[in-house]
């Protein structure tokens, strides 16, 4: 099965027509099962581009399956109105029982606004939609803003704010592709829940001037073989003189593997947002928390931030006694709350380095500040994001990375308080595959694997600011050697109730699977 995918043509504003063009003449001369535009068909939404757009929508229907949904620029000035009076419906299902593949379409623009918004009625018709059908069929869902941060697309403002209820759904329902636009750059990501993988599959601009880094206007074509259990995703370069064909993946579609066998290799404990303070800490759970943690063999502590909460002086000195109690190694990042101006000063003097370091037989364990002063917002930068790949990609130990801001989107939180360059470091963790990524923001536990880099996100350890029912938690990471890569158990430790509750496990490979070159595609007759 073929997918051709275009975006953000943006008719009536940086409109490229030439390039637009060249494009429809590769459509053309293809075969497919759907042509996919996946968002802002016109620049600024009105009439007069919609009624342009209308002439240039002749070129792309024809004869092909076509779908279309909005994106930001298309709702804008009341556009979304015009888009169902002349274009079609915001959302929508299309189902082939023939082909054996169902279409969700969904709408996730927020009326004037770069960001986007899935919306509870959104992720509810995910469920509805896809919950029943059985894995044989291929899921695809449609929408225009991304959930994961894309790279090469400067600082990271404009996904949709539930991504994380977004990316939930995906992995609970076993969608297989998700196809956005809107970053005007192509990528791919495979994500994972342990159970599946989804194809998180961005296309850039078909046509718009604004173009990004050195891709420039490009398509991307995507072919599924279920019966073989093969992807090939490929990127069309259109300024180029023959077109430049980029194969982004090429091999297996779905493929996950049970450990025949497994031998210890470390155990880790991640703790978060303990929110040391007057007001907001909970002693004695912490002292519970503490008291597992003592009882629990382990190689290291990591502490994801949110030491204090207002980096008062009285809290570190505080905070030195009582994480004093802790009797494993220790590894502590600072959060935002320990980022406010004394604390710049006081964490290193009562805590440690802000970019701290462990090392012992099986394990290299680095952090880093990821905070910025007086705010929420966090960034790590290239030199720090370079540290982690040159010192954890030239070692033959486990390597694992802290830091306090989240990068994967988190259930049930506005996606908001990231890494403003998540885009770019999520890129380079996992295209130099780092075994492990530690993030401790938004007080919600989780754990995900990209592509072959696994993340865990922790609850918080000792504060009264709890964000779901279960209340306190900390995480227990268990990682094992396998005859073919590593393999993790991930449980959260619910400390109000006294119970380990798996939340992950994840199988992943040491060995870079080769691509597998397929045939070069011809895009014009010879």
């Amino acid at each position: 099965m073929r997918f051709i995918l275009i975006s953000d043509t943006h008719i009536g504003g940086r409109f490229d027509e030439l390039m637009f063009n060249k494009g429809m003449e590769i459509v053309d001369f293809l075969d497919t099962d759907y042509l996919i535009h996946c968002g802002d068909l016109t620049n600024d939404g009105t009439l007069a581009q919609y009624k342009i757009a209308e002439l240039y929508l002749e070129k792309i229907r024809k004869n092909k399956p076509f779908i279309i949904i909005p994106g930001n620029h298309d709702v804008a000035n009341v556009g979304d109105l015009l888009w169902e009076e002349m274009i079609g419906p915001r959302f929508f299902c299309q189902e082939d029982k023939k082909k054996k593949v169902k279409i969700l379409a969904l709408d996730s623009t927020e009326p004037d606004s770069n960001s986007g918004r899935m919306g509870a009625k959104g992720i509810r018709r995910i469920y509805e939609e896809f919950e029943s059908i059985p894995e044989y069929w291929l899921k695809v869902l449609i929408f225009h803003h991304q959930t994961l941060p894309i790279p090469h697309t400067g600082r990271e403002r404009s996904a949709i704010y539930d991504a994380g209820d977004a990316v939930r759904a995906i992995l609970d329902t076993n969608i297989h592709i998700v196809f956005n636009g809107h970053r005007h750059i192509s990528n791919t990501y495979r994500m994972s829940d342990g159970a599946m993988q989804a194809w998180i599959i961005n296309t850039g601009t078909l046509s718009c001037k604004k173009t990004r880094y050195r891709e420039e206007y490009s398509m991307t074509i995507v072919d599924v073989d279920r019966e073989k259990n093969d992807i090939c995703i490929r990127v069309i370069q259109l300024n180029q003189d023959p077109v430049l064909e980029n194969i982004r993946y090429s091999g297996k579609f779905q493929e996950v593997i049970p450990p025949m066998k497994k031998d210890h290799l470390a155990t880790l404990i991640q703790i978060g947002n303990t929110d040391i303070s007057d007001n907001h800490f909970n002693v004695d759970i912490f002292n519970k928390g503490v008291k597992v943690i003592n009882e629990t063999e382990c190689d290291l502590v990591i502490h994801c931030g949110e030491v204090t909460r207002s980096s008062y002086l009285h809290e570190f000195e505080w905070s030195k006694a009582l994480l004093d109690q802790i009797e494993k190694p220790m590894l502590i990042v600072p959060g935002d709350g320990d980022a406010f101006p004394l604390g710049y000063e006081l964490f290193p003097e009562y805590i440690g380095e802000r970019n701290p370091s462990f090392e012992n037989g099986n394990l290299l364990a680095k952090g880093f500040n990821s905070c910025l002063i007086d705010t929420k917002i966090g960034r790590l930068g290239r030199g720090k994001t370079n540290n982690i790949i040159n010192s954890l990609t030239n070692t033959s130990k486990f390597g694992a990375v802290a830091f306090h801001h989240t990068i994967v989107p988190l259930p049930r939180t506005k996606h908001d308080s990231e890494l403003m360059d998540a885009g770019d470091v999520l890129s380079a963790l996992v295209k130099n595959r780092i075994n492990l990524v530690l993030t401790g923001a938004k007080n919600q536990a989780g754990c995900w694997q990209v592509d072959d880099t696994v993340f865990t996100n922790a609850g918080t350890f000792s504060s009264l600011n709890i964000t779901k029912k279960e209340g306190n938690s900390f995480n227990i990471i268990n990682i094992f050697q396998t005859d073919i890569g590593k393999y993790y158990e991930i449980e959260e430790y619910l400390i109000n109730s006294f119970r380990y509750k798996k939340i992950g496990s994840f199988h992943v490979s040491d060995f870079v699977t080769p691509l597998t070159v397929p045939p070069r595609i011809s895009y014009q007759n010879d």
